[in-house]
C-alpha cells in the first residue's frame, strides 16, 4: 500500500496566475500607526508574496523576553479593520488605546487592481473612519475626510471580486455582507485555534463580524460559492429541501399537537364517565363503550325533575292588598287625629275668649267691666268714663255663654274623633300579625325560589356537561376513524436529495481541483505513507489525513496543519483565478505547540517557493513566535520584528 501511495503521490506545483497579471489584485502595501496626524509610532511596509511578522521566542532570541504580548494579533486585527472589519480590538483594549492615544489613528494602503485606496481608522472615539483613493497615507490624512467618502472599503472589494456571488448568498447573508463573511475566512481569529474549516471568528474577540453568528450551513455555502463548487441548480435544490424540511417539521409538530389533544380528550371523557383505559368507543360483549356510557349519562341528566318554585305572585298580591288596607286605615287615623287636634284648639280659643269676659277678682264676688276693667258696681253708681255707649251686661253674658257652648261642642266632637282614631288604631294593630306573616311567607318563598333556581342550574349544567361529553366522545371516535398518518415528504425529499447529490457530484470537479492542491501541500510537508483527501457530502466539507494501515489521524497539531493546508489550497486556486476570492491570506500564529518544527518550517518554504516561481500574484501574511527558516529571517521576508520587552519593541512602542 505504501508503494502505491508513493507511486501516485501528488506533486505540488507553484500556482500560475493568468498571463499578463502583474501582481496581486488585492494586497496591503503598508500599515502605519499614528500618535496623532503628524507623529508615526509604527510604519510597516508589506509586499506581494510572503510577509512574516516575527516575535522571537526565548529559544531563538536568546533573551528572557516572552514571545507573547508584543502585538502580533493586534497587528492582524488592525489589518482586518482597514479591510473593513467593524471592531479592531476588544472593548477593554479599545478603552486603553483611547486613554493612551486619544488622537491616535491607524491606516493602510490597499491596492486593488493597481489602484491605491487608503483606509483610515481612529484609535480614539469612533466616527472618523474613511476610505479614499490616494497615493499615500500621508496624502489621505492631509486631504482629510469629506462627506462623500466611504466609511469602509467593503463596497469596492465586493464590486471587484464578488459580482457573481452577490445574488447567490444564503438568506442569512446580505449582499453587503459577502466580503465580511469571506474576510473572516481569509483572516481567521487566532482564538479559533485552527480547529475547524469553518471556525473563523471567536466571540471573545468582539469583532462584530457577521461570521460570528452564522451557522455552519451558511458558512459552508459561502465557501463553496467562493470555490465555484455550488451551482444554481444545487442551490435551488437546497432551498427546496429547506422548504420540505420546514413543512415536515410543521406537520410533525401539528400531528404531535393533535395526538396530544386526542390523548388528553380521551383521558378527560374516561375520567368523567368513570371508565377505565380499556374501555373503547363501541360496546363489547363484556362492557358498554364510551358512546353508550355518554348517552346513558345524558339521558339520566335529562330525566332529573326540575323543582317548581312557589307562586310568589299570589303572595305578593295578598301582601299588596294588605298593605293597601293598612295604608288606608293609617291615613284615616291620621285624619281623625288631625281633626281632633284642630277642634281641641278651637275649643280652647273659645274658652279663652269667654274667660276674658268673666274674670273673678279674688277680692270677693265683684264683677268688672270686660271693656274698661272697672267694677260694675262703681260704673252703676258713678257712670262709665270710657265707653260712650251704655254697658249691655245681658248681651255680654249671652256672648260669653255662646262661646262656652261652642267650646263644649268642639270638645265633644274632638273626643269623638279621638275615640274613632283609637278604634282605627286597633284595626291597624289587628292587621300587623297578618303583615308579619306575609313577610315571612315572602321570605320563605324567595328562599325556595332561589333554591329552585340553584337546583335547576345544576341540572342544566349537568345536562350540558353530559351533552358536551357525548359530543366529545363522538368527535374523538370520528377523529380516530379519520386519523391520517403524518404527512410524509419522503419521496419529495428523496428526489430533492438526489438533486443535491448530483449537485455535489458536479461540485466535485471544483472540489477535486482543491483536493489536488491540498494533497500536494500535505505531501510536501508530511512524511511518506500519509494520504490526504477532501470530502464533500451531505454532512459538510471535511479534510482528512491518514497513515497507511492506521486510518485517519487526528491530533491538535495535525488538525491545525490540515486547516492551514486547506487555506493555502484555496489561496492557490485564487492565484490561478479558479476561485472567486482575492489571493490574500492571513494566518495568526498557525503553529500548535506540539507541531514538529520541520513541518512548520515547511509552511514558510512552500510559500517562499511560490513567490520565487515568478512575480507573486498573492499576499500571505503570517505571524509567528517560532523562528522561520534561516534564509527567511531577513528582509524582505520579515516585515516586522517585535518583542514583549522593552516597551519600545512592542507594536505601539509603549505600554498600553
Amino acid at each position: 500500500m505504501a508503494s502505491q501511495a508513493d507511486l501516485f503521490a501528488p506533486v505540488m506545483e507553484p500556482p500560475k496566475a493568468p498571463e499578463g497579471r502583474p501582481g496581486p489584485r488585492l494586497w496591503v502595501r503598508r500599515l502605519a500607526i499614528f500618535k496623532d496626524r503628524q507623529t508615526i509610532i509604527r510604519d510597516v511596509p508589506l509586499k506581494p508574496g510572503l510577509n512574516i511578522i516575527w516575535t522571537p521566542d526565548m529559544s531563538s532570541s536568546g533573551r528572557r523576553a516572552l514571545a507573547h504580548g508584543s502585538g502580533k494579533s493586534t497587528f492582524c486585527r488592525l489589518l482586518r479593520a482597514c479591510l473593513g472589519e467593524p471592531g479592531y480590538a476588544t472593548d477593554a483594549q479599545r478603552l486603553r488605546l483611547m486613554t493612551r492615544l486619544p488622537d491616535g489613528l491607524f491606516a493602510a494602503e490597499i491596492l486593488i487592481d493597481g489602484i491605491c485606496w487608503v483606509a483610515i481608522r481612529p484609535l480614539g472615539l469612533p466616527g472618523g473612519e474613511f476610505v479614499v483613493q490616494a497615493d499615500t497615507i500621508e496624502d489621505a490624512i492631509a486631504r482629510g475626510r469629506s462627506d462623500s467618502d466611504q466609511g469602509v472599503i467593503d463596497p469596492v472589494i465586493i464590486g471587484t471580486f464578488f459580482p457573481a456571488l452577490t445574488g447567490a448568498p444564503p438568506l442569512e447573508i446580505g449582499r453587503e455582507q459577502v466580503w465580511d463573511v469571506l474576510r473572516a475566512w481569509l483572516t481567521r481569529d487566532q482564538e479559533c485555534r485552527l480547529a475547524d474549516i469553518l471556525a473563523w471568528r471567536s466571540s471573545q474577540t468582539q469583532t462584530r463580524s457577521r461570521a460570528q453568528v452564522l451557522g455552519e450551513t451558511a458558512k459552508l455555502t459561502m465557501v463553496r460559492l467562493a470555490l465555484r463548487a455550488l451551482d444554481a441548480e444545487e442551490r435551488a435544490a437546497a432551498a427546496r429541501e429547506r422548504e420540505l424540511m420546514a413543512t415536515v417539521e410543521d406537520e410533525r409538530r401539528h400531528h404531535a399537537y393533535q395526538q396530544q389533544r386526542y390523548a388528553d380528550g380521551l383521558k378527560a371523557v374516561r375520567l368523567v364517565l368513570g371508565a377505565s383505559n380499556e374501555v373503547g368507543f363501541e360496546d363489547t360483549i363484556d362492557q358498554k363503550g364510551l358512546v353508550s356510557l355518554a348517552e346513558a349519562a345524558l339521558a339520566e341528566a335529562m330525566r332529573t325533575a326540575v323543582p317548581k318554585p312557589p307562586d310568589i305572585r299570589a303572595i305578593f298580591a295578598r301582601q299588596q292588598t294588605l298593605n293597601a288596607e293598612r295604608e288606608t286605615l293609617t291615613m284615616k287615623q291620621q285624619q281623625l287625629d288631625n281633626d281632633a287636634r284642630l277642634k281641641r284648639g278651637e275649643a280652647e280659643r273659645y274658652r279663652s275668649e269667654a274667660d276674658l269676659g268673666e274674670i273673678d277678682i279674688t277680692q270677693g264676688r265683684t264683677r268688672v267691666c270686660p271693656v274698661c276693667r272697672v267694677s260694675i258696681d262703681e260704673i252703676k253708681a258713678n257712670g262709665c268714663g270710657i265707653s260712650l255707649e251704655p254697658c249691655d251686661l245681658a248681651a255680654l253674658k249671652s256672648a260669653i255663654a255662646d262661646k262656652q257652648k261652642k267650646a263644649a261642642d268642639l270638645d265633644a266632637e274632638a273626643g269623638g274623633a279621638e275615640q274613632e282614631s283609637k278604634l282605627v288604631g286597633a284595626q291597624i294593630q289587628q292587621l300587623e300579625p297578618k303583615r308579619l306573616a306575609l313577610q315571612a311567607e315572602v321570605k320563605t318563598a324567595d328562599d325556595a325560589t332561589r333554591a329552585a333556581h340553584v337546583v335547576t342550574k345544576e341540572i342544566q349544567d349537568r345536562t350540558y356537561r353530559a351533552r358536551r361529553t357525548l359530543d366529545d366522545v363522538r368527535a374523538l371516535r370520528e377523529s380516530a376513524k379519520n386519523e391520517k398518518p403524518a404527512l410524509s415528504c419522503t419521496a419529495a425529499l428523496d428526489a430533492v436529495r438526489a438533486q443535491l447529490d448530483a449537485g455535489r457530484s458536479r461540485a466535485r470537479v471544483a472540489i477535486r481541483t482543491l483536493e489536488e492542491r491540498y494533497q500536494g501541500i500535505m505531501a510536501s510537508w508530511l512524511p511518506e505513507g500519509i494520504t490526504s483527501a477532501i470530502k464533500l457530502d451531505g454532512h459538510g466539507l471535511k479534510v482528512d489525513a491518514e497513515f497507511a494501515g492506521r486510518g485517519e489521524v487526528s491530533t491538535a497539531a495535525l488538525d491545525s496543519l490540515k486547516i492551514v493546508a486547506f487555506d493555502l489550497a484555496a489561496l492557490h486556486m485564487a492565484i490561478e483565478e479558479q476561485a472567486d476570492l482575492p489571493a490574500f491570506l492571513i494566518h495568526d500564529s498557525p503553529r500548535e505547540a506540539d507541531l514538529d518544527g520541520q513541518l512548520y518550517a515547511g509552511l514558510f518554504k512552500l510559500v517562499h517557493q511560490w513567490e520565487e516561481a515568478g512575480m507573486p500574484c498573492f499576499q500571505y501574511i503570517v505571524t509567528t513566535t517560532t523562528a522561520p527558516p534561516p534564509e527567511l529571517q531577513v528582509d524582505p521576508y520579515v516585515r516586522l520584528k517585535m518583542s514583549s520587552t522593552p516597551a519600545e519593541m512592542r507594536l505601539f512602542a509603549m505600554d498600553i
